[in-house]
């Protein structure tokens, strides 16, 4: 053995694993709630990045885009949360579209 070879290492041994606990998560929901709502048409994209940013707070799909109607769906848990952003944001929630008011 030389004086420039490092020492010689043991085998590292591994430690036992922490026993797995089980979580209970709330239940789900199978119920979801569906938005419609008129944004400026020019913010569309920021609206589908606001929703990303609140962890997916519900999930959109345009559904005209001539009249920037945008069909939102999310959770009832979700539900009041998502009402108080579009109107901070200056959406106006509308009637679902084809639906004849009679």
């Amino acid at each position: 053995m030389k004086c420039s070879d490092p020492p010689a290492r043991e085998p590292r041994k591994s430690r036992p694993r922490k026993p797995w606990k089980e979580r209970n998560p709330a239940p789900a929901t199978l119920e979801s709630q569906v938005f419609y709502a008129e944004v400026p048409r020019n913010e569309i994209a920021l609206y589908r990045f606001l929703l990303e940013g609140y962890d997916n707070l519900a999930v959109m799909s345009v559904v005209d885009r001539y009249r920037a109607v945008i069909k939102l769906r999310c959770t009832s848990d979700a539900q009041r949360t998502l009402r108080e952003l579009l109107a901070s944001q200056g959406a106006r929630i509308i009637d679902p579209p084809g639906r004849s008011a009679v």
